[in-house]
């Protein structure tokens, strides 16, 4: 399995698991590209991935990608979960995968996840009494991308009046990632229970999706190196992204997957984060890779079937 799995820091500097996509998902062209600025010479990324391929599954990534049974779902479930198109019809269960409620199910026991509950009344009865002594919330949609429907819950302007329950929606205590003023979230890497890479992205909002990148680089403490950097914006299809979509990428989303802007800079992160992320990384795709996908909780599209 090919997963991306997103990291945040708390303000003590506790690393936590966000959440993790699959089939193939941002990674190593992001990476290939702040190594490169960074470093002025290829990141070898791609070899590596073909080699992982060849060893494992004796065939091209591409040919891997274009064999998975989901495949044609999972596009699907993308374009829909951009609001580009309709919902899938009986997806196939490894897609069930996608659904933050289903991750933190069936990982919450292994790493270190955010404390997630759905947005029943039950779960908005306890976030409004604790918003009440200060605590901050963030609602999230179990099927999305992109940030989309990420909303902060502020104790002063929201307690009085929250959304009402809804069965699509996780509720989370807000975590506040940020480095030089900036929402941060670090972007892993992994293919058939292997280690990638890793990129940092960092973004002046709430969110830090398809913010600037950074590559990241051991160093203690958790810093931007230099301190004052530039950045230039790149042209370049992503990789994954073209044999994801087999050469054909839907015109609406062309600025996410030919545009980047990079820093010629890196984060400094201490090297005890750096092989936790490893490690969990990996994990996570080996063990995505033998799960029987049938076995899994359903996911929020295949309970709303039967609403």
């Amino acid at each position: 399995m090919y997963i991306g799995a997103d990291f945040l820091l708390d303000r003590a500097g506790r690393l936590f698991l966000s959440e993790v996509n699959t089939g193939v998902p941002a990674g190593a062209t992001e990476y290939d590209l702040v190594y490169k600025e960074r470093k002025g010479e290829d990141s070898g990324i791609f070899d590596r991935i073909e080699a992982f391929s060849r060893e494992k599954f004796g065939g091209t990534f591409r040919e891997f990608v274009h064999s998975l049974p989901w495949l044609d779902d999972l596009k699907r479930l993308k374009i829909w979960m951009d609001g580009q198109g309709p919902m899938p019809n009986k997806p196939h269960p490894a897609l069930r995968l996608e659904d933050k409620w289903v991750q933190y199910r069936i990982l919450s026991s292994h790493f270190s996840l955010l404390p997630t509950r759905l947005w029943t009344p039950e779960s908005r009865t306890a976030v409004q009494q604790a918003m009440s002594k200060g605590q901050r919330y963030v609602l999230k949609r179990r099927l999305t991308r992109g940030g989309k429907g990420f909303k902060v819950l502020d104790p002063k302007s929201d307690r009085a009046a929250l959304p009402d329950p809804d069965a699509r929606k996780i509720v989370q205590p807000y975590l506040e990632s940020r480095i030089g003023g900036y929402a941060f979230s670090l972007r892993a890497a992994a293919f058939a229970g292997q280690f990638l890479c890793l990129f940092a992205s960092l973004a002046d909002r709430n969110t830090s999706n398809h913010g600037i990148r950074f590559l990241v680089s051991p160093g203690d403490p958790l810093k931007i190196n230099p301190a004052v950097y530039n950045t230039r914006t790149i042209q370049q299809k992503s990789r994954e992204a073209d044999i994801f979509y087999r050469g054909e990428i839907p015109p609406y989303l062309h600025r996410d997957v030919h545009e980047e802007e990079i820093a010629d800079a890196e984060i400094l992160l201490p090297e005890s984060h750096l092989n936790r992320i490893q490690q969990i990384t990996s994990r996570i795709s080996a063990l995505y890779a033998k799960m029987d996908f049938s076995s899994l909780p359903v996911s929020w599209i295949e309970e709303s079937d039967s609403l």
